[in-house]
């Protein structure tokens, strides 16, 4: 049986935060609505097994909405909860960095 006490056998993406970090730091999830090679043809199709974004993302995480609208709806969202804490925009769905950088800042 393993020991829980025990640290982890890797970093976690908390664990790595709070490294670098002296705050709480929160990611939140953001869509461009871009897709990726795995599901454009590019490199296969149909995606991964586990991209299924609508089973994760954030009801505030909509390619309907900006990305500022996103990261504001995000941070309201965490800060009822955790009034003191930092974010991280995280770009989540499929590959969003899959466009160019100009396509970007247009979101």
């Amino acid at each position: 049986m393993p020991n829980i006490d025990s640290p982890l056998l890797y970093r976690d993406f908390s664990g790595f935060l709070s490294r670098y970090f002296p705050y709480k730091v929160q990611k939140i999830s953001l869509n461009a609505g871009f897709t990726c090679p795995n599901r454009d043809g590019t490199k296969g199709r149909g995606g991964c097994t586990y991209c299924n974004n609508q089973t994760f993302n954030p009801e505030y995480c909509q390619t309907e909405k900006t990305i500022t609208q996103q990261l504001s709806e995000g941070k309201r969202f965490f800060s009822r909860k955790y009034p003191d804490m930092k974010y991280l925009a995280y770009f989540q769905a499929y590959t969003n960095t899959y466009a160019g950088i100009d396509e970007l800042k247009r979101k």
